[in-house]
């Protein structure tokens, strides 16, 4: 992964500082396994106003004194990138899937995320002891028992890379994630990372939906608005050019490249 110089400036280090911390062990009160999501886009460079504004609400993760986390992920799809044209596609009950290495802590993961009709996202996971290419036994038997999928037919598709702060609400009832420094690759390429510097998503999650959340109050002040649109689709598009339809998220690639003044993001829309 690159470093995102953000992290060097004085501003954003200033921003970071504001925020009291919350260790992992009291955060762990708050998993919302189950619950409600809202993903906003913006430009990384209004980070440190928008942090100076959440941190009067919110405490950081802070783990061994880091308050930036570093994290990768990949995730397995289909021959036919069924989990990708399931979201494009506006399907209700879809899956993702994935392996999730949180490299500071040197964790890992196997998670099956399903989004269920009722627009509620169900997370199960196991602890791993490595990212695997090949889903092991384990794997294999969860994914049976908690979706309909075939896990013969799925394989590894992409890398996605990140650097996270998790903020979590001072009443205990809400987390908010702000990834920055995204990074893509296909699994199967040689090619170098697809980087978006410019970009931060922000997810706030809920057990359920509060349009009274200090964090969503704080976006719509500053007109940043919820956009469903996940890193897994948006690493799809940008690897994968011409193998997936895109047209259903064309309007939102419109919108990531006017936030990061990016002309990839403006070619994938336009094609």
């Amino acid at each position: 992964m690159t470093k995102n110089k953000l992290y060097d400036t004085p501003d954003f280090q200033q921003a970071l500082q504001r925020f009291a911390p919350i260790s992992l062990t009291e955060m762990d009160a708050v998993k919302l396994l189950d619950r409600q999501d809202t993903k906003l886009v913006l430009s990384a460079e209004r980070l440190p106003d928008i942090m100076r504004q959440l941190a009067v609400d919110y405490r950081i993760l802070e783990i061994d004194g880091r308050r930036v986390g570093d994290y990768s992920s990949l995730y397995y799809d289909t021959l036919e990138w069924e989990s990708y044209h399931e979201h494009h596609n506006g399907r209700k009950n879809r899956y993702k899937i994935r392996y999730r290495n949180y490299i500071n802590s040197g964790l890992h993961f196997f998670e099956i995320k399903h989004k269920t009709n009722k627009n509620r996202t169900v997370k199960t996971r196991i602890a791993t002891d490595d990212i695997k290419t090949e889903l092991g036994l384990t794997e294999t038997i969860l994914l049976e028992r908690h979706t309909p999928l075939d896990p013969h037919e799925f394989e590894p598709a992409i890398w996605i890379y990140y650097s996270r702060m998790t903020l979590v609400s001072k009443d205990m009832r809400e987390r908010v994630t702000i990834d920055i420094d995204l990074e893509f690759k296909r699994y199967d390429s040689k090619n170098e990372l697809i980087s978006s510097p410019k970009l931060a998503i922000i997810e706030i999650k809920q057990e359920r939906f509060d349009r009274k959340s200090a964090a969503l109050r704080t976006l719509h002040r500053e007109r940043i608005f919820p956009i469903r649109l996940s890193k897994y689709c948006l690493g799809v598009m940008s690897c994968c050019n011409g193998e997936v339809k895109r047209n259903g998220f064309k309007n939102k690639l419109f919108k990531i490249a006017k936030i990061t003044d990016n002309d990839f993001y403006r070619s994938l829309a336009k094609c």
